[in-house]
């Protein structure tokens, strides 16, 4: 699977996004190619920024990082990169959640058989 992250924002711009850990608010970091997460500190912004690709038309994305092999829910930030390099001060434009199976993002009606769970089941009319 790929570009689980997506946003839509004119183009021309850069966006950055930003993954914690639902869990404890720990923020990805990706800098030593392992699972790192870690409290947020402002000095190591450049860490934590997956920075985001204009495919055209004003539709960003980027992908979930592999590395996180870990099964949870992330909550994902999008912010506006104002420099050449991701800031503290960028501005957030978008806030969301992704369910990460593992190795894939767990979508409407997936199962996870292992642990005996269904999730993002929704009602149907009867």
């Amino acid at each position: 699977m790929a570009n689980e992250i997506y946003a839509k924002y004119s183009s021309g711009n850069n966006l950055d996004a930003y993954i914690f850990r639902k869990t404890d608010d720990k923020v990805f970091d990706q800098s030593d190619g392992a699972e790192t997460f870690e409290t947020w500190v402002d000095g190591n912004v450049l860490n934590y920024d997956n920075p985001m690709t204009d495919q055209g038309d004003g539709f960003y994305s980027v992908d979930f990082p592999s590395i996180i092999t870990t099964e949870g829910e992330y909550r994902v930030v999008v912010k506006l990169r104002s420099g050449a390099n991701a800031a503290v001060g960028d501005t957030g434009l978008f806030q969301g959640d992704i369910q990460w199976g593992g190795t894939t993002e767990v979508t409407l009606l997936s199962l996870s058989i292992g642990n005996a769970r269904v999730v993002n089941v929704y009602g149907i009319n009867e």
